[in-house]
């Protein structure tokens, strides 16, 4: 979590809440002017999830920025999978649609 910045610590909070959000990578809060923001947010999701679950995830991470941040007007969350790039690279299962032949 950001030392920083309590609204982004806020923001990071309520998306760790959310079933499936496994790391919050990064927040991101610009103000506009006094009434408007935009937040973007990059959460990780297990590499096994159903894309159903990850559009169920995106929406209810935005949902709570909406309620934590209400003069958010533009709220963007990008989905992914998190790995450690200084460790062991994922397999290509997790990274490549397998062949159904």
């Amino acid at each position: 979590m950001s030392e920083e910045n309590p609204l982004v610590n806020q923001i990071e909070a309520a998306l760790l809440e959310i079933d499936g959000v496994d790391r919050v990578i990064r927040v991101t809060v610009i103000d506009v002017d006094q009434e408007t923001q935009v937040v973007g947010a990059k959460i990780s999701l297990p590499a096994d999830t159903t894309m159903r679950q990850v559009s169920i995830a995106v929406a209810l991470s935005e949902r709570k920025i909406e309620r934590l941040i209400p003069v958010a007007k533009h709220i963007f969350v990008t989905p992914d999978v998190y790995f450690d790039d200084s460790g062991t690279a994922p397999s290509t299962s997790n990274i490549v649609t397998l062949s159904y032949d």
